[in-house]
């Protein structure tokens, strides 16, 4: 009777806590596994969620453009309710070369931060999201599914994936401009296939070795800028502009630069001279 008594007393004390932060099940897919986990209640009027990659050793995924080759992640929220915006930030990537093709990916653990904001705060939001992504390592592979979680403004903080998602999203590249991003200049030179940026930043001459990524117009399929240089504390990268999509009469270019665990994003606009 009294281990009865204390198991009620006890069901009684949790029913009267706040709810806890929810995650998905993991939906296993070849190469890992994917769920969407919460960090708690609203903050600041948004939820902290992610999206949770466990890859296999030696399986990637892909950053939001994949490179020469590979599928980025697409997103479909259409099917939630009270939602106004779901915001997916992407942490600095790495690159990865195959012998035939260079791509931009994610490996091992990696958490994609999604920023919910709801209609009406004071109500739960149902987030429901689709996902299509690629997953590969000896070979390539689709991987999809369907997640649906609630998130309620009484949620109880989940100080794991609050961490998890904190981690990642401290990876996010910082959006800068001018001098601020570290890209010092833009010029081109021909090339077999068109005419081939010259891009030169202004790097941490502490940094071994500094990455630059690079996505174009939608439409474009570019590929990934080849250091050529780095002495001391100046980088310079060549990119081709074949595939490169053009807005009027020139275009523009997104670059994101990696020094450790630093990265800045910045948007740059190509004059028609530059690609001609």
């Amino acid at each position: 009777m009294k281990t009865r008594l204390a198991s009620l007393f006890a069901w009684l004390c949790l029913a009267c806590l706040p709810a806890q932060a929810a995650s998905t099940d993991w939906i296993t897919v070849t190469g890992g596994a994917v769920r969407i986990i919460s960090a708690g209640p609203l903050e600041n009027g948004t939820y902290r969620v992610g999206l949770e990659f466990s890859l296999d050793p030696g399986w990637h995924t892909y950053w939001r453009y994949p490179g020469e080759a590979g599928v980025p992640p697409t997103f479909d929220f259409s099917g939630s309710q009270n939602l106004a915006g779901a915001d997916v930030r992407y942490p600095a990537p790495g690159r990865y070369n195959d012998g035939f093709s260079t791509s931009i990916v994610y490996d091992e653990n990696v958490v994609l931060p999604i920023l919910v904001t709801p209609d009406d705060p004071q109500a739960p939001v149902q987030l429901k999201a689709s996902l299509f992504f690629g997953i590969c390592k000896d070979i390539c592979v689709p991987g999809d599914g369907v997640f649906d979680l609630t998130l309620n403004p009484s949620d109880r903080a989940d100080k794991v994936s609050a961490m998890l998602i904190e981690r990642d999203l401290a990876l996010v590249p910082q959006i800068a401009e001018g001098p601020a991003s570290g890209i010092v200049s833009i010029t081109s030179e021909p090339g077999k296939k068109g005419p081939v940026l010259k891009i030169r930043a202004k790097v941490d001459p502490d940094t071994s070795e500094p990455e630059l990524f690079a996505q174009g117009p939608d439409g474009s399929y570019i590929g990934v800028p080849v250091l050529q240089s780095h002495d001391g504390g100046t980088a310079l990268w060549t990119l081709s502009t074949n595939g490169l999509a053009r807005t009027g009469d020139g275009s523009t270019l997104t670059l994101v630069l990696v020094q450790g665990d630093k990265a800045v994003e910045s948007r740059h606009v190509l004059s028609a001279a530059l690609l001609n």
